[in-house]
């Protein structure tokens, strides 16, 4: 059995839903300072076509501090997992792309066991319960180790004795990776069933054996994985050795960014007002200089009309020309700041155009050009505690937009690629400096001893995010709110998400 051939019914729910949308979108946690949002653009097949994402947060005017946004947003961009070919893979690319596939078929079985298992478990669906489909969840544990299991069959055995070193030591890379992926799988997937084991649904005691069946088989699935990777040498996890832990992690990063580096794309970037500031200064320079020279030709006439003599006529005249001097060069900072204000309102302040890289395409096509822009502004909100009694808020906006153009690529779509990925981190550790303590003290009554006793609660901030990307074929969106601390991000809470539950952090899997 190849590869292609395994189509779990929960892939294909997955992928038919992604196809029917105008895009998809994401908003997450990367780590304690940085929030995450990817989108992702389906690839034309005829023609070229638009779109534009959108990132907006708010954030409490007297947490925020006045930074340059450019230089804590870090993004790239690269192609979509393919979804394999099924054929024999006898380059190192080819073999990466088709484990890619694997990680992407893996990705959307671990994305519908944890859907299926938070909405099973939420309080929000107290009155009409989520169906838990327990065969489901069990065969997802089963088809995610035989997808391992055919890969492992397809790519990972020479094809020939020959076969140079470079490949045979990638397959071996392959292997591990496989591996990684599917501990990976496994472990969010036995987080899920804790989750909705430990949830405080009233309607979990009604299945609670079937998900216990359910946790035994992913338990096993991991003893088995553990067992292989020993027999194969692979680097192991273990829960004695911080020492250990912390080398696993740092191969699993190493063969991730590995295996993904194949579908990245080379950007080439530019700011505008970088691009055209020598044209602007030189074009306000001729406008305050002809201003200026005007101006000294009329004083010098009056000069010479009043005769040489010396007097307040003189004295005015010398004011007169500081004026027209200190007022030449206010026109040049204005002129520069007006035209460079209306560039980046109109057009943009960032350009970029992404090309796919030469072992790819050896002609290095643009996939697709966007200009980008990053604005500040402050905003009166009414008054959360009593919104008619005309009390103001103020907070400040942070928005990000880039318009793009995709085109269309015949021979990475005969590859398996049909979407376009943005991935964006922004860094907002500089306002933690204005956020009050992480821990508060809060005075609680003992009911044993009837004394006033303090303990320590946390003190959180909630800023509104919202995601959208817009094409041709509609709009995608994704809201939410980031709750921080003065430590770092906590979590983002969702509409219809059980807070008092484990909130869904886990990251994209994408290189730091």
């Amino acid at each position: 059995m190849a590869i292609a051939e395994i189509s779990p019914q929960l892939i294909a729910r997955s992928e038919k839903a992604s196809v029917e949308k105008a895009g998809e979108v994401r908003v997450a946690i990367h780590d304690a300072s940085r929030v995450e949002w990817s989108v992702t653009v389906p690839l034309p097949r005829g023609k070229a076509t638009t779109y534009e994402i959108e990132f907006e947060l708010q954030i409490p005017a007297n947490a925020f501090v006045r930074h340059a946004p450019w230089d804590h947003l870090q993004s790239y961009t690269r192609l979509d997992s393919p979804h394999g070919t099924g054929g024999d893979a006898v380059t190192i690319d080819a073999l990466r792309r088709e484990v890619l596939a694997l990680a992407h078929r893996l990705t959307k079985i671990s994305e519908e066991f944890t859907r299926h298992c938070r909405l099973s478990g939420s309080l929000f669906n107290a009155k009409a319960p989520h169906p838990l489909d327990v065969d489901a969840l069990s065969s997802a544990i089963v088809d995610a180790a035989a997808l391992a299991k055919a890969t492992r069959r397809d790519l990972c055995h020479e094809r020939a004795w020959h076969e140079p070193s470079e490949l045979q030591r990638e397959r071996r890379l392959v292997d591990e990776y496989v591996s990684v992926r599917l501990l990976e799988f496994l472990a969010s997937s036995g987080r899920s069933l804790r989750t909705l084991i430990e949830s405080r649904s009233p309607h979990v005691a009604s299945y609670l054996d079937a998900v216990n069946d359910v946790d035994a088989r992913t338990a096993d699935a991991l003893e088995q994985e553990l067992l292989y990777r020993k027999e194969r040498g692979f680097l192991s996890a273990d829960p004695k050795s911080l020492a250990a832990l912390e080398r696993y992690l740092d191969r699993a990063s190493q063969l991730k960014k590995h295996f993904q580096e194949v579908l990245f794309l080379e950007a080439e970037t530019f700011q505008v007002a970088e691009r055209i500031h020598h044209v602007v200064a030189a074009f306000v320079a001729v406008i305050a200089s002809t201003w200026a020279f005007f101006w000294q030709i009329a004083l010098a006439n009056r000069a010479i009309g009043a005769g040489g003599q010396i007097g307040s006529g003189i004295v005015l005249l010398a004011i007169l020309a500081g004026v027209v001097y200190a007022g030449k060069d206010r026109i040049k900072e204005i002129g520069r700041d007006w035209i460079s204000g209306r560039v980046h309102r109109h057009y943009a302040q960032r350009v970029a155009r992404f090309r796919a890289p030469a072992r790819r395409l050896p002609s290095r096509d643009i996939i697709a050009n966007a200009r980008e822009s990053f604005d500040q502004w402050t905003v009166k909100l009414p008054d959360p505690l009593n919104p008619d009694s005309g009390a103001k808020v103020l907070a400040t906006t942070m928005r990000y937009v880039q318009r793009g153009n995709v085109f269309p690529q015949t021979e990475l779509s005969r590859g398996g690629v049909t979407r376009l990925k943005h991935v964006f981190r922004y860094d907002l550790s500089p306002i933690f400096s204005r956020l009050d303590d992480a821990m508060k003290q809060v005075p609680v009554l003992d009911e044993a001893t009837h004394r006033v006793r303090f303990i320590d609660a946390p003190r959180c901030y909630r800023v509104p995010v919202k995601v959208r990307i817009t094409t041709a074929a509609g709009t995608s969106e994704e809201a939410g709110t980031l709750v921080l601390h003065k430590r770092g991000l906590d979590r983002i809470e969702r509409a219809g998400d059980a807070h008092d539950s484990d909130p869904d952090l886990d990251g994209d899997l994408e290189p730091s």
